[in-house]
């Protein structure tokens, strides 16, 4: 099979009718979910119906397990910030800066601190354990459900360090956190 050549599964959800109504005219919506939906909906612990940008879990499934390499910037080896660069014009036709400093201080991006209000696509942004100031060391780009993707040095769980999915309620990144970011259309 080739590489965009997924088998896909049809999953039929009826809609709720009520019940003094025919139920022989009653219209069956068909939704196909597919293996990459099925995959990353387990990782992040959702629906697979909750997996909707195929372009972006299509880009991540490309370069998951990629090494990581401070200052790479291939397949042989990427770090946190060329990363989401990649993955920002790859994903959504955008070009942001080259470093996780300068992609939190572009005024294309906004930034808040409550990780609350993270959204799909937005980036996060982390500074060294311990900092106090306002030095960003790592970015990655939030999924859902505390996850995010990113390149990181750090083997974790996983037991490998490269582009993988993260989560934000880990000890070691919560104590990191730093901010969300936005990228919004500075342009009007």
């Amino acid at each position: 099979m080739g590489k965009n050549k997924e088998p896909s599964v049809a999953v039929s959800y009826e809609p709720v009718t009520d019940v003094s109504e025919d139920n022989d005219n009653v219209e069956v919506e068909e939704i196909i979910i597919t293996p990459l939906q099925i995959k990353y909906a387990e990782i992040l612990e959702v629906a697979p119906e909750k997996i909707t940008n195929v372009e972006l879990y299509s880009f991540i499934d490309e370069w998951m397990g990629t090494p990581y390499l401070l200052g790479g910037e291939s397949k042989t080896g990427i770090d946190c910030s060329s990363f989401a660069q990649r993955l920002f014009i790859g994903v959504y036709d955008w070009y942001i800066e080259r470093t996780a400093q300068k992609q939190m201080d572009s005024e294309a991006t906004h930034t808040w601190s409550d990780p609350e209000f993270l959204e799909e696509g937005d980036l996060v942004f982390f500074r060294a354990a311990g900092d106090r100031g306002a030095t960003i060391t790592h970015v990655g780009i939030y999924l859902g459900n505390d996850k995010f993707v990113n390149a990181t040095s750090r083997v974790g769980k996983t037991g490998s360090s490269g582009v993988k999915i993260s989560d934000l309620s880990e000890t070691y990144w919560k104590k990191r956190f730093f901010a969300g970011g936005r990228r919004v259309n500075t342009k009007s």
